[in-house]
């Protein structure tokens, strides 16, 4: 049986200390006058696993954040985590002694969540469970290996990052679920992978060690096109329902709108929060923001 267990707010000085982990923070998120949305009413989520690591947030609704969390006594095992905001409790959604979890996605239609899971030969994969936990899961791609992350674009295709074998790059990829066959579509890119409204990937690619553009994808006509410049190594960010991107450089948030803005604008400092530098982010329809903490 899955126990729940209550995860509280608690001061940003404790999750400071975690040096090499990674702690969860969530904000509301109000737009000022300025047109620029600055987080407010900070709460710390990773208090049942302090000194763990808290990673790779999703919404799976508005109240809904599924990670992938490696408990602090643990240094082999991932599972996936599913938290209830509003009765500030967690579920453990896996608990599989020989394989890894990671990346927990909502699929098209709801029903099921798709994981990379690290397998009992090493082997990264795509599979998928319900998530109502009533089977034990399926491989996806059967036949596709070295998947790192993973974004539904509908519900038969997906875009991959693959990693790179014996020092060649990785690269991002396309398939489909019934034929199953690749399409190399850049290479150089970065771990996040956000699929727009309209249909076309975000991706970051790296081109020099210095320069990391934010592209598109549209796999309607296969064709990309760069939208900004990425602060300077940021791979990190997500997408708000207005078409907002947001990223984390440092301890420091910013935002880009491409109807408005020529460059990325600072919208808040959350070392006040204690926070040393932000990674991966994730959002929700009405407007609340998860930050992932690294030290």
């Amino acid at each position: 049986m899955l126990r729940l267990l209550l995860f509280c707010l608690l001061p940003a000085t404790l999750f400071a200390q975690n040096a090499g982990k990674a702690d969860l923070l969530l904000f509301s998120l109000n737009k000022g006058a300025d047109s620029l949305w600055r987080p407010d009413a900070p709460r710390f989520l990773s208090a049942f696993n302090r000194g763990g690591y808290n990673n790779q947030p999703a919404f799976f609704g508005n109240n809904e954040l599924w990670l992938t969390v490696q408990f602090a006594a643990d240094t082999t095992q991932t599972d996936i985590m599913a938290l209830d905001l509003l009765l500030k409790t967690h579920t453990r959604v896996t608990a599989t002694p020989k394989t890894a979890e990671y990346s927990p996605t909502l699929m098209p239609g709801g029903k099921r969540f798709s994981v990379i899971r690290v397998e009992e030969d090493r082997n990264q994969r795509l599979w998928s469970f319900p998530v109502d936990r009533s089977d034990n899961g399926r491989v996806e791609l059967p036949d596709v290996y070295n998947v790192g992350y993973h974004c539904w674009l509908r519900d038969t295709l997906l875009a991959l990052f693959i990693v790179g074998e014996d020092g060649q790059p990785h690269t991002l990829q396309a398939v489909g679920l019934k034929g199953q066959k690749m399409q190399r579509i850049a290479s150089n890119i970065g771990r996040c992978l956000v699929k727009r409204p309209d249909g076309k990937l975000l991706f970051v690619q790296k081109p020099t060690e210095q320069t990391w553009f934010l592209k598109t994808w549209d796999p309607k006509t296969n064709t990309q096109e760069i939208v900004v410049k990425m602060p300077s190594g940021t791979e990190d960010f997500a997408l708000l329902p207005d078409g907002t991107l947001m990223a984390g450089n440092g301890p420091r948030l910013f935002q880009y709108k491409s109807a408005r803005d020529t460059d990325w604008k600072e919208t808040a400092d959350l070392s006040k929060y204690g926070v040393r530098k932000i990674t991966r982010l994730a959002t929700s329809k009405d407007g609340k923001l998860a930050v992932v903490v690294g030290y």
